[in-house]
């Protein structure tokens, strides 16, 4: 399983139970996201599983959102509107690391759309 153990050498901070765990979850939704071959964008590829695997081992109930305003005193959150040409999808892939560097890495090669 290639992708599985280049994972793992690319990002050893996600533990290797989860990795063995969700990314051949993973490996079936990627190209959902990203319609090109594994082979042709590794890094790509890797770092929109990361992202994915992110929202997987995540303990929370909420989705992940870009918070523009927070206080701590009788406890209130803003989130920020998408502002990006990108709009939601573009603040999907901004929320994590891993997103970001997909989201460089793929700006003007694109495949799938998420929908």
């Amino acid at each position: 399983m290639a992708l599985l153990d280049d994972f793992k050498a690319r990002f050893p901070e996600f533990g290797v139970a989860d990795a063995d765990r969700y990314i051949p979850i993973l490996e079936t939704v990627w190209p959902e996201y990203f319609g090109k071959p594994y082979a042709d964008n590794k890094e790509a590829v890797l770092n929109l599983n990361a992202h994915l695997m992110v929202g997987e081992i995540s303990t929370s109930k909420e989705s992940a959102q870009i918070v523009s305003s927070e206080s701590v005193g009788s406890v209130s959150t803003s989130y920020a509107s998408p502002t990006h040409e990108g709009g939601a999808l573009y603040d999907f892939f901004n929320s994590t690391k891993y997103g970001q560097r997909f989201w460089m890495l793929t700006k003007n090669k694109r495949g799938g759309v998420a929908v």
